[in-house]
């Protein structure tokens, strides 16, 4: 085996998401197996067998596809550059990547680096993050080899989503904004609208260390554990905020009614969701594909699929009386217009939902 590939460890073992990328690595380097490397291991331990060595440092990035494996130069370390499409519209799913025309430059915090470890052997006692470190500032910039390239997937930033705060009422507000991420969507305006105390659950440790900095306070742990502790402390909340989670929860309708139980008389229930009639996905499935991503509409960690009509049942299984189910559009899909004319005379087709990225919903606690 000419080149092998090593991941970097960054913490708790991969999920199913994660494992996927990894083969789509292992692919792109035509390598059958892959290395795990700890960041505080020795560097030396584990260079046997290959004279190159992929060391993918971001796994949730997406390896563009090539037609051949890449190749290390010798005497430089190949940084993987950054991919993203050449121009508006963004892409929605795996096959509009392959067929978008891509814009390759240097990447702030590559996804990978390519290189031979004769050229740069560690040092004896130099660990495996001391050893990438040196190896990154070698030329760490390089985009000699055109075919290693990655799309990135950022974390949940932490920035406002005014289609959500838009929809809150004003004045004094006690919110629950469930699965909240960094923090940002919802607890951002709070300094444009000082009666709200927004009240954040998070299950991923990482993600509430940086939503402590933005919401009022933060309870960390699954929704599971953490509503009905809620409840039984007779806690209660004049708007309920569930922004892209319900399609990560094993059981939706169960997790509305344990919010239910926590909110005020007459509390108000926002909830968005992809949606899964988006024109990128149907027109994906029309040509035989279904390829989950790290992140948008086949987002791996998705476990239930929305349409507008599932959503409506959901919240009224929950015991919430949907007030309005609204289209947000977002970005538009890639080269919409020959689908939508090919598929014009389809009985039934719904023009809105192809249109449609999200359906945020709103819905009342009349209880």
């Amino acid at each position: 085996m000419s080149l092998a590939v090593a991941f970097l460890e960054a913490g708790a073992p991969p999920g199913y998401g994660a494992r996927l990328q990894r083969l789509r690595w292992r692919r792109l380097a035509g390598a059958a197996s892959a290395s795990s490397w700890k960041p505080g291991d020795l560097a030396g331990r584990g260079l046997t067998g290959a004279a190159e060595w992929l060391v993918v440092l971001d796994p949730t990035a997406l390896p563009v596809p090539s037609a051949e494996p890449p190749s290390a130069i010798p005497g430089r370390v190949v940084a993987a550059a950054e991919a993203s499409p050449d121009g508006p519209p963004p892409v929605h799913t795996l096959r509009e990547l392959e067929h978008a025309r891509l814009a390759r430059r240097p990447a702030a915090e590559p996804a990978a680096l390519l290189f031979r470890p004769s050229d740069f052997p560690p040092a004896p006692a130099e660990s495996v993050a001391a050893w990438i470190e040196r190896l990154r500032g070698r030329e760490g910039a390089s985009l000699e080899d055109a075919r290693l390239a990655a799309a990135p997937f950022s974390a949940p930033g932490g920035a406002e989503r005014p289609e959500l705060t838009s929809r809150l009422p004003e004045g004094p507000l006690a919110i629950l904004d469930a699965g909240c991420g960094a923090g940002g969507a919802i607890a951002s305006a709070a300094v444009r609208r000082p009666g709200w105390r927004v009240t954040g659950i998070e299950a991923d440790p990482e993600l509430a260390r940086r939503a402590r900095g933005r919401c009022a306070r933060i309870l960390e742990g699954d929704l599971r554990r953490v509503l009905p502790e809620l409840e039984r402390a007779g806690e209660r909340f004049d708007a309920l905020v569930f922004a892209d989670v319900l399609e990560h929860l094993e059981d939706p309708d169960a997790a509305l009614a344990a919010a239910r139980r926590v909110a005020a008389p007459g509390a108000l229930l926002l909830v968005s969701v992809p949606n899964a009639g988006h024109l990128s996905l149907v027109r994906d499935l029309v040509a035989g594909r279904f390829d989950l991503l790290p992140a948008g509409l086949t987002d791996a960690g998705h476990l239930r699929w929305f349409t507008r009509p599932f959503l409506a049942e959901t919240i009224a299984e929950a015991g919430w009386r949907a007030v309005s189910i609204e289209s947000e559009r977002g970005a538009p899909p890639p080269d919409a217009g020959g689908f939508l004319a090919a598929t014009e005379g389809w009985p039934g087709r719904d023009v809105e939902s192809l249109a449609t990225y999200q359906w945020i919903a709103t819905a009342a606690n009349e209880a």
